[in-house]
């Protein structure tokens, strides 16, 4: 007889339990979903089907395991900002840099560009579901934020294919970095007391 467990706790069905582990994964989704938690790790007969990227076709125990939307999204900005720790002196660099190296050689190293302002850009994005479905009281200077950064990130593509250093080194200096700047001021002082507020009422509970 297969059985599915939950977060250490065996999941009764009003129908009969269904025999595809995918299926289970979707019905599980949906009840967590409206509990605001979401699956993190999906064992099926041991192995991670969420590692695995697939699932077989059949089992005979489930167990998912679930965190709370709040702390997914907190884990989440602590790993995203221990990714940045020095990228704002590195932007500076950056800036300043472009004005005295040949074009070529800039264009050549866009991709490791890329690669610095990339965590800060996905951070943004990321957290954008959650602040529009659960409004948090810093919602609209995130929104704020996060529509100054977009618009950024276009002049800043922009400067790339003129091929202009000057508007690239601008774009960075007068609006990038104040962007990436008070993004942090505002993760540090009103996102992370909230998060990790919500988390440990949630663990308390």
């Amino acid at each position: 007889m297969s059985s599915v467990w939950a977060d250490n706790e065996e999941v009764t069905f009003t129908e009969d339990i269904p025999g595809d582990p995918s299926n289970v994964y979707e019905l599980l989704m949906g009840a967590l979903s409206e509990q605001g938690r979401a699956v993190v790790k999906f064992l099926v007969d041991g192995e991670d089907s969420l590692e695995k990227g697939g699932f077989p076709k059949s089992y005979e125990k489930i167990e998912a395991f679930s965190l709370s939307h709040d702390e997914l999204t907190f884990r989440l900005v602590i790993e995203a900002l221990n990714h940045m720790n020095d990228t704002d002196v590195q932007l500076q660099a950056y800036a300043q840099n472009v004005l005295n190296t040949s074009w070529s050689e800039v264009f050549k190293r866009m991709d490791e560009f890329i690669q610095k302002i990339q965590p800060f850009a996905d951070l943004i994005d990321n957290m954008g579901p959650y602040v529009s479905t659960y409004s948090p009281p810093w919602s609209d200077p995130f929104h704020k934020l996060a529509h100054e950064q977009s618009v950024s990130l276009g002049e800043i593509l922009k400067a790339f294919e003129q091929g202009s250093p000057a508007s690239l080194s601008d774009e960075l200096s007068v609006n990038f970095l104040p962007i990436f700047v008070r993004s942090r001021k505002l993760f540090a002082t009103q996102v992370i007391p909230f998060l990790k507020e919500k988390v440990e009422a949630d663990q308390a509970s």
